[in-house]
């Protein structure tokens, strides 16, 4: 239940950037790829066959958008494995509405994420992740203590900050992972993106 778009006019780059809010890795990738979930080729096939598509919109969604994450995730694999640089724009669904005019996609069908492809012109130290400890859970899911939620913060905030990653791509100084999570998924910045989210798939007849 996905599809992919392969952007190779340029014209059209400029403009699926300017939907996708202006970022570099769009404009200077080698290939840029839009990710999506495509619940109207299986609409096409069932009533190709005499059928009637039903109305199941909460699991086609989780299942499209598996299957849409699971083919991006081995494009991407597939292009490190090559030698290639790869960047996920996940700012494409912020511009949902605006991409699907552009790429003039059928209802059934949403723009998920761009995937970058190209030549790496730096080589960035591996980034860090939540321990595992605070991932794998064993037969029950174990709740966090605050002193979980405390070195979780502090193993993520000291590798970025060692990097200078927010200075660098953010061009923000003392601003840490903990300011990043207040400030990106407590704020203003989820609200309107959900809004949006929401807003195109509710056109595309997918919520």
């Amino acid at each position: 239940m996905y599809s992919v778009v392969h952007i190779t006019n340029p014209n059209l780059r400029k403009q699926v950037n300017k939907a996708c809010k202006n970022i570099s890795m769009i404009s200077s990738c080698g290939d840029l790829f839009i990710i999506l979930v495509d619940l109207h080729r299986l609409d096409r096939i069932v009533k190709h066959t005499g059928g009637v598509m039903r109305d199941w919109k909460i699991l086609a969604l989780t299942v499209g958008i598996f299957d849409a994450g699971l083919f991006a995730q081995n494009m991407a694999l597939a292009a490190e494995s090559l030698g290639y640089g790869i960047g996920f724009a996940g700012t494409c669904g912020d511009g949902a509405e605006e991409l699907i005019r552009l790429l003039k996609l059928p209802p059934r069908v949403y723009p998920i994420a761009g995937l970058a492809i190209g030549k790496p012109l730096e080589d960035p130290p591996t980034r860090p992740r939540i321990p595992t400890q605070y991932v794998l859970h064993e037969n029950t899911y174990h709740e966090f203590t605050e002193t979980d939620l405390d070195h979780m913060i502090s193993v993520m905030s000291e590798k970025l900050e060692q990097e200078g990653y927010y200075k660098r791509y953010t061009n923000r100084n003392n601003y840490t992972w903990k300011d990043h999570m207040k400030r990106k998924f407590g704020g203003e910045w989820l609200e309107r993106v959900d809004k949006e989210k929401r807003k195109g798939l509710q056109a595309q007849g997918l919520l």
